[in-house]
């Protein structure tokens, strides 16, 4: 996907998308995260056949649209939106950033793009910036915990702050000053993680995790992907292992240790499919075969799609929607806009592998449902509805 139409870094705004308008907050506007959603549940053990269930249902077409039918009518050409991406060189952001630039075009809104180049102080330093820019709204990939002082500043200006995994669970986050924060349900994720690689093994896989323990959702969806391993008594769980996203240059000499300690048979999981091309690469530089060692993902970025097609190790990912959370955010600002929660509405969890790699938006290397959401969400901003969900 082509981004340097819309791709601007925190030093200033080179791109701006417009329909005329203002940046003024509305009157109206609620920037105080509405009651927190409750908690994820973790599934901690499963039988093969369960997870053979699971992986069966999770790979199904997603054409129903589950999502909100009602909601206010949204404004128009007078809202801006900043969106502060925690790392532009990753594509999962830079599609969930496309997403708000397509629904906030359908609305005449402006819309600018922050590149938080995958460090806290870039990040805090786009977020500042964001602040200073009295936009309507701010919507954030970046871990929200880190950025707690500018989101306080927003949410006490009057600018709701909407994150996309900015925080371990979807909905209000009150506790991080969160209007909104948009994924996919964590504990799925892992769950279908886990699924996966005990039906493939048939319960007698040995596992690694991998993640970058920052990221709050991360961490809940490592318990989800390795708890219900470690209870099939075939199995054996062997190592978390803490890598940055930014740091790939570690990833190489991790590969290399985890060889030398359990040998080349063994599964993998991981937060983020980011690590895998790197994964793949030591791998292939240690001889080791794909036969062996299989990597299950999650994000499903255009490598994890190419990487499953060609059988280069990994062989099945959880993929978030790519333009699909743009929209969900740019909901969530027309509700905030109008006072109104956010939709109680998560989008179902899917999983990727070799047998259904084309479908659901893979032929674009993109999980980009077949339950036509960009339609949904239009005649509901553009039509007068009382009803918040």
């Amino acid at each position: 996907m082509k981004t340097s139409r819309f791709f601007i870094n925190i030093s200033c705004a080179l791109a701006t998308f417009s329909a005329g308008g203002g940046n003024a907050v509305h009157a109206a506007t609620r920037a105080n995260p509405f009651e927190a959603w409750p908690e994820p549940k973790i599934n901690e053990s499963m039988s093969i056949d369960e997870a053979k269930a699971i992986v069966a249902e999770r790979t199904k077409q997603q054409d129903q649209w589950k999502g909100p039918t009602n909601g206010p009518k949204a404004a128009t050409g007078d809202a801006t939106v900043v969106y502060v991406s925690g790392d532009q060189s990753y594509s999962s952001f830079v599609n969930w950033g496309q997403g708000i630039v397509d629904a906030a075009t359908a609305l005449g809104w402006k819309v600018v793009i922050l590149n938080g180049k995958g460090s806290v102080s870039a990040t805090l330093a786009a977020m500042e910036q964001a602040v200073a820019m009295k936009p309507t709204a701010i919507v954030t990939s970046a871990d929200a915990s880190a950025l707690q002082v500018p989101i306080k500043q927003a949410v006490a200006a009057g600018i709701p702050v909407i994150g996309i995994h900015a925080a371990a669970f979807p909905g209000p986050d009150p506790k991080l000053n969160l209007f909104m924060n948009i994924s996919s349900n964590p504990g799925e994720i892992g769950e279908s993680q886990a699924a996966y690689v005990i039906s493939h093994s048939n319960g007698t896989a040995k596992q690694i995790h991998i993640l970058d323990n920052s990221f709050a959702i991360a961490r809940l969806k490592a318990e989800a992907a390795t708890d219900p391993v470690k209870n099939v008594s075939g199995c054996k769980f062997l190592e978390m292992v803490n890598v940055p996203i930014g740091e790939t240059t570690r990833i190489a000499p991790t590969v290399s240790g985890l060889l030398s300690k359990y040998g080349n048979d063994w599964w993998a999981t991981t937060c983020c499919d980011n690590f895998y091309p790197y994964v793949a690469a030591a791998l292939r530089s240690a001889g080791a075969s794909p036969d062996k060692i299989k990597l299950v993902g999650a994000d499903g970025p255009p490598s994890a799609y190419d990487m499953i097609r060609k059988g280069n190790f990994e062989v099945a990912t959880v993929p978030e929607p790519s333009t699909l959370f743009g929209f969900e955010a740019v909901d969530a600002i027309v509700r905030a806009m109008a006072g109104q929660p956010p939709a109680e509405f998560v989008q179902p969890t899917y999983l990727v592998t070799r047998q259904n790699v084309n479908a659901e938006g893979g032929d674009k290397n993109q999980f980009i449902p077949s339950n036509n959401f960009v339609s949904h969400y239009i005649n509901i901003w553009k039509r007068e509805n009382k009803a918040s969900n």
